[in-house]
C-alpha cells in the first residue's frame, strides 16, 4: 500500500490510471492528449532496490547534479559532507553543471543522450512532465513504497501543496525539494512617511497599487527617478495567481486530468486582469519594470531607495537581509558563483540603511492567497545506474530529508521548510524567531501552507519554454516607456497563447 498519499484529485487520478494502462511503449502521436503520466501509476511502479548499496563491494559512489551556487550550494554539499561521514557505504559527491536552471538542463540533456547520468539531478519545478517522460527517472514513490524504513514516512509530514505539485497518478517522482514562494519586500521607512500601516501591507494588487500611489506622490515628489514598484518581469508571479485564482495556463486541467497538456488557456480572466494591472502600473508612472534576465537592477531600486516596494522570492530572504540587516555587509560569495562573486567583489561589505518588511504575495482577490502553486527546485532520481548507485542515492535523499537537515537546509540555505517537524524545530529556536530573516521566512511559510493540492500548477513538457514566452509577453507590455502599455495587453495575450499551443504540439509530437 502507498505509504504516502497525496491529496490530488482522486478523478483525475483515476482517470490518469485508466489511460496510463491504456498507453503503450514507445513514441505516440499525443495530439489528442496521450497520458501525463508517462505510463506509470501506483498500480505500476518498478522496482527500487532501497537496499542493494549495503550489499556491494565498496563504496558506492553518488554523484548529485546542481546549478546551486552561493550558500545553498555550500549547504548542500555540507548536509552532503556530513552524511559521507555518518558512514562507509556510500559516497555523495555534489558537482555544480552550470549555474542557472537552463544550462543544467542543457547539461542533463546531454547526458540523457550520452547515457551518462548523475544518480541525482536537482531540476527546475518546470522540469516535472520533462522527468517523467525522459524514461531515465527513477519516482520516490517507487522507493517509498518499497522502504520499511521510518524516514521514509518523512512525505507524510511534507506540506501537501508542495507534494501535489509534483505527483501525476498518485505517484511522487522527486525525492526531495528545494521550496520557495512570493512575498512582498517594502522599505517600512517609506511606509510610515506616505501614511501606510508596515504592520499591514498590501494583500491584493488593487490594495498593492493603492500603497504604490501614495508612496509615489510621497517619495516622487522629491525623486523623479522614483518608482514606487521595482518589478522583475518574470512569468512565475503572473503564474502564482492565476493558480490562486483557480484558472489554468494550459488545457486538460493544467495537464492534470491524466491527459497532457496541448494547448494553451492562458487567455483567462485572471491572467487578463494581471496583465491589465501590470499595464496600468506601467502606464501611471508606478513600475520600475526590470527586464527577466537582469538579477540585480530591482534589488538595487530598493536599496538606493529609488523604488520602495519588490516582488520576489522568499530565497531572496538571504540577499536582502545581509544588505539590510547584517553587520558585515553583503557577501556575494552566498548568493552567486564563485566566478560572478569575484567579478563583482568590490559590493563586498555593502550595507544601506534600510528597514525592510515582508508581506505575503499579493493576489486579486481578498482571501484568495497569492500564491497559488509552489516554486524553486526537487531532487530527481536517476535509473541509469547499478542498482547500488540507485539505492545509495535514495538513502542520501532520506538523509537529506531528516528534520536537522531540513532546518539547515532553511537557516543556511535559504529555501522554505517543507516539513512540519522542521518548522517545528525552527520555531523552538529564539534565536530563529527573533531573526529578521526568520520572521521574513516564516511570513512565507504561512503563505505556502495555504497551497490548495489540488490546485496545484501546470503541468506542461515544455513548461520552461512556456515561462520564456510568457515573460516576453511581459516585457512587450512594460518595458517600452511610451504611455501604451494597456493597449499592448491584449495583442501580448494573443501572440504568448499561440506560441504557447505551437510549443506544446512539437513537444508531444517528438516526446513518447
Amino acid at each position: 500500500m502507498n505509504k504516502f498519499r497525496s491529496r490530488s484529485a482522486l478523478a483525475a487520478l483515476t482517470a490518469s490510471a485508466l489511460l496510463a494502462t491504456a498507453c503503450g511503449s514507445g513514441k505516440t502521436d499525443t495530439s489528442d492528449g496521450a497520458p501525463s503520466d508517462g505510463g506509470v501509476s501506483e498500480s505500476s511502479l518498478p522496482d527500487c532496490p532501497v537496499d542493494a548499496f549495503t550489499t556491494a563491494d565498496g563504496t558506492t559512489e553518488v554523484v548529485v547534479w546542481t546549478s546551486f551556487v552561493g550558500a545553498t550550494l555550500a549547504t548542500l554539499k555540507g548536509i552532503a559532507a556530513d552524511y559521507n561521514a555518518s558512514q562507509d557505504k556510500v559516497s555523495v559527491r555534489v558537482e555544480n553543471q552550470g549555474i542557472t536552471y537552463p544550462e543544467l538542463r542543457k547539461q542533463f540533456e546531454t547526458a540523457v543522450s550520452a547515457k551518462q547520468l548523475p544518480a541525482i539531478v536537482t531540476g527546475e519545478d518546470t522540469w516535472t512532465q520533462y522527468m517523467i517522460d525522459n524514461g531515465v527517472t527513477m519516482p520516490a514513490q517507487a522507493c517509498i513504497n518499497a522502504d520499511d524504513d521510518e524516514r521514509a514516512n518523512a512525505y507524510d509530514d511534507m506540506l501537501p501543496g508542495v507534494t501535489a505539485a509534483y505527483t501525476a497518478s498518485e505517484v511522487l517522482w522527486p525525492g526531495a525539494f528545494g521550496a520557495s514562494t512570493v512575498v512582498l519586500y517594502f522599505n517600512t521607512d517609506h511606509f510610515v512617511q506616505a501614511g501606510l500601516d508596515p504592520q499591514n501591507p498590501p494583500k491584493t494588487y488593487e490594495e498593492l497599487k493603492a500603497a504604490a500611489e501614495k508612496l509615489q506622490a510621497t517619495l516622487g515628489a522629491t525623486n523623479p527617478d522614483y518608482k514606487a514598484l521595482a518589478l522583475r518581469l518574470d512569468s512565475w508571479f503572473v503564474e502564482n495567481t492565476t493558480s490562486a485564482m483557480g484558472e489554468t495556463f494550459v488545457n486538460n486541467a493544467n495537464g492534470r486530468n491524466g491527459k497532457r497538456a496541448t494547448e494553451s488557456t492562458i487567455d483567462n480572466p485572471a491572467t487578463v486582469d494581471m496583465l491589465n494591472w501590470l499595464a496600468t502600473m506601467k502606464d501611471a508612472g508606478l513600475l520600475n519594470a526590470v527586464e527577466s534576465s537582469s538579477f540585480i537592477d530591482h534589488y538595487l531600486a530598493v536599496a538606493t531607495k529609488a523604488s520602495s516596494m519588490l516582488l520576489e522570492t522568499s530565497t531572496s530572504a538571504t540577499l536582502v537581509d545581509q544588505i539590510t540587516g547584517s553587520a558585515g555587509g553583503i557577501n556575494l560569495s552566498d548568493i552567486l558563483d564563485e566566478e560572478t562573486a569575484k567579478q563583482f567583489e568590490s559590493f563586498n561589505g555593502i550595507s544601506v540603511d534600510i528597514k525592510v518588511g515582508v508581506g505575503e504575495g499579493p493576489s486579486l482577490e481578498a482571501g484568495k492567497g497569492g500564491n497559488g502553486q509552489v516554486a524553486g527546485s526537487a531532487f530527481y532520481l536517476t535509473n541509469t545506474g547499478s542498482d547500488a548507485v540507485v539505492a545509495g542515492a535514495w538513502d542520501f535523499l532520506k538523509y537529506f530529508n531528516e528534520t536537522q537537515n531540513q532546518v539547515r537546509w532553511t537557516r543556511e540555505g535559504s529555501y522554505m521548510p517543507t516539513r512540519a517537524a522542521a518548522v517545528e524545530a525552527l520555531d523552538a529556536d529564539p534565536t530563529w524567531a527573533a531573526s529578521q530573516r526568520g520572521q521574513w521566512i516564516n511570513t512565507a511559510y504561512e503563505s505556502m501552507k495555504t497551497l490548495d493540492p489540488e490546485f496545484p500548477g501546470p503541468l506542461a513538457g515544455p513548461y520552461a519554454k512556456i515561462r520564456d514566452i510568457v515573460q516576453a509577453s511581459l516585457e512587450a507590455i512594460a518595458l517600452p516607456n511610451d504611455g501604451g502599455a494597456a493597449a499592448r495587453v491584449q495583442p501580448a495575450l494573443d501572440n504568448a497563447a499561440a506560441e504557447i499551443t505551437a510549443a506544446l504540439e512539437q513537444y508531444n509530437k517528438t516526446t513518447r
